[in-house]
């Protein structure tokens, strides 16, 4: 590095620095100054290879963005730095540790960008995407898995096209951007035609949950969930035949079909069902969850205080704030049942007024539309009114457009007393 790449350096460098808010001290950290980054930054000493490392990790900037590279062996200390961070990435997003596995993931990435190891580089960025989905960053996860999905190894590969494409469409379902997810889901099964059974599994999966909460019909669907069947049989794992068992019978209820929705569910269920807690405990307490759910809609009340319970347990503790909200629409809908509208209203109002649960990011659908339906029971025919309303637009702004319809209709059914319009 000469004289001037020295000085174009610095001022990359201190804008980099500035950008997360750090002193100069603090970047430096317990190995170099703060007098030192000074001069740096100022141009009037060249960082070695060493130092460039440790400012890009420090950063999360890849040294390609500085205009530099480490130098020496771009195989060995650089790739297997890359590997250590990711090996630990893995590790924090297994243990539920989301800010480490975004953290090292990132730091990994930068390190397989900077040594030009594409293969490694696409794989720390799919953890990092994982780990914001699992955080409940899922618009930060939907962005990632899209642009993961053309990046060049994804171009290279139908495999990691595939998964990138599954993320993606998983991810903005969550995020309530339901024509996205369709879209994405069919594109990610087109990439999985040639790919193995799990990835074509995950493919459909994904690309089914989306049509149904999207409000397409079951004859649009239907094509698709007959090859998830059909796979089942040639997934090695009983996990991930649990997963398919719940995917069908979950869009079975959504159908109508009650008995074959539950069906499905108690094969992925138990006593020795298919999905392991053991694998993943917080998919598992969300299967209880989403069964309560399914049989609450159907009208059903057997079963559902064990499922609710069982979730109740562990999501309080693992689940994200999504999770929770979606808890207490359970719990809610349960209170209705029991002829506890009052108990059902305090829930939902709960979460609508907190700042975490009731943020905008969160879905707000679902729980108007059971405030509405509390307010109904309780002869509140105006706050139903409402609620029904607000829940019709909160639906329509997420592409739920079936259920905006619906909700459209009960609004429209709710009638106000005379006193009511003559006061206002």
């Amino acid at each position: 590095m000469d004289a001037s790449s020295a000085v174009q350096f610095g001022s990359l460098l201190r804008d980099a620095r500035r950008r997360q808010g750090l002193s100069q001290a603090e970047l430096g950290g317990d190995k170099y100054s703060g007098s030192y980054i000074s001069h740096l930054e100022s141009g009037r000493r060249v960082a070695t290879p060493e130092v460039i490392e440790f400012l890009s990790r420090r950063l999360g900037v890849s040294p390609l963005e500085w205009g530099v590279s480490p130098q020496g062996d771009p195989g060995g200390l650089v790739s297997s730095d890359s590997i250590e961070d990711l090996l630990v990435a893995e590790r924090a997003w297994s243990e539920h540790d989301w800010a480490a596995a975004i953290q090292h993931s990132a730091q990994a990435a930068a390190i397989a960008l900077a040594a030009g190891d594409t293969g490694r580089h696409w794989e720390a960025l799919y953890v990092q995407a994982q780990a914001r989905f699992s955080s409940g960053d899922f618009v930060g996860a939907a962005r990632l898995a899209e642009e993961l999905a053309e990046h060049e190894t994804a171009r290279k590969f139908g495999v990691a096209r595939a998964q990138a494409l599954s993320l993606a469409s998983v991810a903005n379902r969550a995020s309530d951007h339901l024509g996205w997810a369709v879209a994405l889901g069919a594109r990610a099964v087109e990439a999985a035609s040639a790919a193995p059974p799990i990835i074509l599994a995950e493919a459909l999966m994904a690309l089914v949950s989306a049509m149904f909460e999207a409000g397409h019909s079951a004859e649009e669907s239907d094509p698709y969930l007959l090859r998830l069947a059909e796979l089942s049989p040639r997934l090695n794992s009983e996990h991930s035949r649990g997963m398919i068992a719940w995917t069908i019978g979950t869009a079975a209820f959504m159908a109508g079909k009650v008995e074959v929705g539950r069906e499905h569910h108690a094969r992925a269920k138990g006593p020795k069902g298919q999905l392991d807690a053991r694998r993943d405990l917080r998919l598992w307490l969300r299967f209880h969850r989403s069964a309560a759910r399914c049989l609450l809609d159907a009208g059903i009340e057997d079963g559902v205080r064990d499922l609710v319970r069982t979730a109740s347990l562990g999501l309080e503790i693992l689940g994200n704030s999504h999770d929770v909200v979606e808890l207490r629409q359970v719990e809610a809908k349960l209170a209705l049942l029991d002829g506890d509208a009052v108990e059902a209203a305090r829930i939902i109002s709960d979460v609508l007024d907190d700042p975490v649960l009731g943020a905008a990011d969160i879905s707000r659908g679902s729980s108007e539309e059971i405030l509405a339906e509390a307010f109904q029971a309780m002869g509140r025919t105006a706050a139903a009114r409402e609620r029904f309303e607000l829940a019709a637009r909160e639906y329509e702004s997420e592409g739920r457009l079936r259920a905006a319809v619906d909700a459209w209709r009960k609004a429209a059914r709710q009638e106000v007393p005379k006193d009511f319009l003559t006061t206002t």
